[in-house]
């Protein structure tokens, strides 16, 4: 890991926070390398694999550990994240949820912190959790679509992370079929099943592999891991023909800059498989922009045949200023 993301404790500008919880969330902050590239950064997050490269790279990291549902593991977090804002007295923290950190940047605010939250690209016509209460306390808000301005008052618009370097023809044939369920706590059994059962019927192309998570349902036609890399996963992205993933967006822009249109089930919580519906939003807004093909309760020869179609052109999409020019501008008007 290169530059300002992964600075040393003892680098010689500014102190910046910043507060996220793992995955695209965490992947959202380290687009801002380059704006905060004169700046000392502490992160203040869960342990992952990407956060330990930040570690290893001599990143300053507080831990604030993980929630587990319970009354005791909102109490640690609590005490941890009053710990760091007791030793450090934050002044500047960015933020792009979820919920483990609002505590921090609750705490942060009330010391005097200014705070910049930005609101991920898969909360598209609704608040998140957080952000409702982290949009309340911040001192600028950033969305990714122009839908959101309805929800937060106030906000800017940047540009989605989705629609970043996304390449308008197929990058190569390729083989087979890769299946990304994320790494979300609840299982998604139905996208798993809905892969092996094409899979058995000869739709789908062999071979299969797939990320299943914490998903129950066994995959008989495949290959199945829980966890994979981010490396690996582009690697299977790039090697397979045809992509089929929950609706996370990190995913589906890791397929669309592989210029592979992204065969979409979300996640719902009349199933038990997400805290609400969110991804069903963002289906139906890249559904909207030819970007995605919604599946429904089978994959079929035409889902296919929609899925090999060349994508749009980056210049047929929305466009704004990026995150990284917003960014600017908030740095500009509450620095000091």
């Amino acid at each position: 890991m290169r530059g300002a993301l992964s600075a040393p404790a003892a680098y010689p500008r500014r102190v910046v926070h910043l507060a996220c919880s793992r995955g695209g969330h965490l992947d959202l902050l380290l687009r801002l390398e380059d704006v905060l590239a004169d700046r000392r950064l502490v992160w203040v997050t869960q342990q992952s694999g990407r956060v330990a490269d930040i570690q290893r790279a001599g990143g300053r990291v507080h831990v604030l550990g993980e929630y587990h549902g319970s009354l005791r593991g909102v109490a640690g977090i609590v005490r941890r994240s009053l710990g760091v804002v007791i030793r450090e007295r934050p002044r500047f923290v960015i933020t792009s949820g979820s919920g483990i950190v609002v505590p921090f940047c609750l705490l942060a605010r009330l010391t005097g912190a200014r705070v910049v939250f930005i609101e991920t690209s898969a909360r598209v016509r609704g608040a998140s959790r957080s952000g409702r209460v982290l949009s309340r306390i911040a001192n600028r808000v950033i969305v990714q679509w122009d839908e959101m301005r309805a929800v937060y008052s106030g906000a800017a618009v940047a540009q989605s992370s989705v629609l970043l370097g996304i390449a308008p023809r197929i990058s190569g044939d390729g083989a087979g079929t890769f299946l990304a369920v994320g790494t979300h706590s609840q299982p998604f059994d139905r996208i798993v099943a809905l892969v092996d059962r094409a899979a058995a019927e000869g739709v789908l192309p062999q071979p299969v592999l797939a990320q299943v998570g914490v998903s129950t349902v066994a995959l008989r036609h495949g290959e199945a891991h829980g966890i994979i890399t981010p490396e690996e996963m582009g690697d299977a992205v790039r090697r397979s023909r045809y992509i089929v993933t929950h609706a996370g967006t990190g995913t589906i822009s890791t397929a669309l800059r592989a210029g592979r249109r992204p065969l979409v089930l979300a996640r719902t919580a009349e199933h038990g498989e997400h805290f609400d519906d969110h991804q069903q939003q963002i289906v139906d807004k890249l559904a909207e922009l030819g970007l995605v093909v919604p599946l429904g309760e089978r994959i079929t020869a035409e889902d296919l045949t929609a899925a090999d179609a060349p994508l749009p052109r980056p210049e047929d999409l929305p466009s704004h200023p990026s995150l990284a020019d917003r960014m600017r501008e908030a740095l500009a008007d509450l620095d000091g």
